[in-house]
């Protein structure tokens, strides 16, 4: 078990807990908690070189971190906030997650009367960390903070520094008036659709000249989209604030999913956003082929029913 003890002038970080691919360790941005206002702990992983871990959705290999808080009365663990991820390589498959130094940020809420001169934060802490082969890994952690009696809490600029690092690293929402829309145009293969997503920015947004709609690519929050498959891009330089995606899906999504999110990623930025992710989500558009096989197979299902039963 890694933990550590905070006091005056100390920054509060664990020791370093070192597995296959990669370093884990809890730190914490401030070296006391103050009743009544919220801490930011991160989890922080550095890989070995040709190492990854993964995101919240990570494809169609692997399994994202976990942290599984046990705290004390009253305090409560917001969900991890999630950095945008990379596309990275388990052997020879397309995955979603990270490779270089990393922290997942979890915001702790600290109630109003905290009894004790000192809290002791609990984590399990559990990763797959992958190369050309794969390694699980978890760890107990617990970081001890003193109870601030001053109503204030030093910052540790170490921390400070990464955890921003980490927040500008954040997808951040797309503006309304951006449109994002996806329909399944087909089917490969039993349950694995062909899916056409169309994003669209406005015509009062200037468009670099360099902007490349071919670097376009979309990170899919829950496993909607296969990661393996290469994304298609097609755009008309006449109407160069369009551009249509060509993504292959999976069977072992969402059943019946009313509706499609996550990121879409430019190297060269957004215009106008300063960002190189944007959050994206949309319902399902039917087409009417789709729309009518899907009412072919609900019928279908509904009448040999009707025929077991009699």
């Amino acid at each position: 078990m890694a933990f550590a003890f905070a006091g005056a002038g100390f920054s509060a970080e664990t020791e370093a807990f070192k597995k296959e691919g990669l370093t884990v360790q809890l730190a914490s941005d401030v070296n006391a908690v103050v009743p009544g206002q919220k801490i930011t702990v991160g989890f922080f992983i550095k890989h070995d070189p040709k190492y990854h871990t993964y995101w919240r959705s990570p494809g169609i290999v692997g399994v994202g971190s976990r942290l599984d808080w046990e705290l004390p009365e009253g305090f409560k663990a917001g969900p991890i906030e999630w950095p945008a991820p990379i596309r990275t390589k388990m052997a020879q498959i397309t995955a979603w997650g990270y490779e270089s130094d990393t922290c997942l940020l979890s915001e702790i809420h600290v109630p109003k009367n905290v009894d004790g001169k000192s809290v002791t934060l609990k984590v399990k802490a559990a990763w797959m960390c992958c190369a050309a082969t794969c390694h699980p890994g978890w760890q107990d952690f617990e970081l001890t903070l003193p109870v601030s009696d001053s109503g204030e809490a030093e910052r540790d600029e170490k921390w400070a520094k990464m955890f921003a690092k980490t927040r500008a690293a954040f997808p951040k929402s797309s503006p309304e008036n951006w449109n994002f829309s996806a329909k399944k145009t087909g089917e490969i293969m039993e349950n694995v659709a062909e899916i056409e997503a169309v994003f669209s920015i406005p015509k009062t947004v200037e468009m670099p000249e360099d902007f490349d709609w071919n670097e376009v690519y979309f990170f899919c929050d829950d496993n909607q989209v296969n990661s393996d498959e290469p994304q298609g891009v097609r755009f008309d330089p006449d109407r160069p604030h369009t551009v249509y995606l060509k993504l292959i899906g999976t069977s072992y999504g969402p059943k019946n999913p009313e509706s499609v999110s996550g990121i879409l990623f430019h190297p060269n930025g957004w215009p106008g956003l300063d960002t190189k992710w944007i959050e994206v989500s949309t319902p399902w558009a039917d087409n009417d082929e789709q729309s009518q096989k899907r009412k072919e197979k609900k019928a279908k299902g509904e009448n040999q029913k009707r025929d077991r039963t009699g």
